[in-house]
C-alpha cells in the first residue's frame, strides 16, 4: 500500500473504532466498505471481523455491567440459520462484485436500525437475528439488525453494550474460517491498531459526556455517510 492508501484505511479504521466506542457498533459498518474496495477478495471482510474481535474484547473489559446471557441464548437459532445462509452467499458470490456486495449490506443494515422501531412481534425479532447472522458472514455488518433486537430488551446501556459485544465477537470469530483473513503489511497493521485504539478511547469518552440518544444519534449519521458512499463508489466500479 502506498502512503495514502494506509492513510485513508487507518482514517476507516479510526472513524468505524469511534463510533463503536461512542455507541456501541459501527466499526466493521465504517470499515468494511472501505476495505473491500481496496483489499481484493472476502480476506478483507475476515481481516476487518479479526480486527473488530479486538475492539469487542476491549470494549467488553472496559464496560461495567452484566451480560445478558439468558437473551443471547435466544438469538443462538436465528444467528446460525443466518451463519449458514451468509456461508452460502460467500460461496456463491462473485468476487468482483464483492465490494458491491458489501456496500448494499452495510447500506441495507444501517437503514434497518433506523427504521426498526416500526417493527415488532416474533417476526421482526427472528428477521433481526437471521439477518444479523447472514450479513455479518458475508460483509461484516450484523451489528444494526443485532443492535434493534437487543435494544427492545430493556437492558441498560452499559449491558446493552456489552452483550452487543459479546454477540459480535462470537459470531465474528465464527466467521473468519469462513471468510479467510487478509495478511496486512507489519507498518499497516500497527498503524489501523493504533488508529482502533485513538478512536475507542474516544469514542468512549465521549459515550460518558453524552446522552444514550445523542451517542446512537452521531453514531448513525457517521455511519449512513460512509456506507452511502462507498455504495456510490462501489456502483461506478461495477
Amino acid at each position: 500500500m502506498d502512503i495514502h492508501v494506509l492513510v485513508l484505511t487507518a482514517a476507516a479504521v479510526f472513524a468505524g473504532a469511534f463510533v463503536q466506542g461512542l455507541s456501541g457498533l459501527g466499526f466493521p459498518l465504517v470499515a468494511s466498505p472501505v476495505l473491500t474496495q481496496i483489499i481484493p477478495g472476502t480476506g478483507a471482510v475476515g481481516l476487518v471481523n479479526a480486527l473488530s474481535v479486538v475492539q469487542n474484547i476491549w470494549l467488553i473489559a472496559r464496560t461495567r455491567s452484566p451480560i445478558a446471557w439468558r437473551i443471547l441464548a435466544g438469538m443462538a437459532p436465528g444467528l446460525v440459520v443466518g451463519i449458514g445462509i451468509g456461508w452460502v452467499i460467500v460461496r456463491a458470490a462473485d468476487p468482483r462484485i464483492f465490494p458491491l456486495i458489501v456496500a448494499v449490506s452495510a447500506t441495507a443494515s444501517i437503514l434497518w436500525l433506523l427504521t426498526a422501531h416500526r417493527f415488532t412481534g416474533a417476526g421482526a425479532s427472528a428477521v433481526s437475528t437471521v439477518w444479523g447472522g447472514a450479513v455479518n458472514t458475508v460483509a461484516g455488518v450484523g451489528g444494526p439488525p443485532l443492535a434493534s433486537y437487543l435494544v427492545t430488551r430493556g437492558l441498560d446501556f452499559a449491558s446493552y453494550v456489552r452483550s452487543l459485544q459479546m454477540v459480535f465477537a462470537i459470531i465474528d470469530i465464527i466467521s473468519l474460517p469462513i471468510l479467510g483473513v487478509a495478511a496486512p503489511s507489519p507498518v499497516a497493521l500497527a498503524l489501523w491498531l493504533g488508529a482502533m485504539l485513538v478512536g475507542s478511547l474516544i469514542g468512549e469518552a465521549m459515550r460518558h459526556r453524552l446522552t444514550q440518544q445523542r451517542a446512537q444519534a452521531i453514531g448513525k449519521g457517521v455511519i449512513l455517510l460512509v456506507c452511502v458512499v462507498a455504495l456510490v463508489r462501489a456502483i461506478t466500479l461495477v
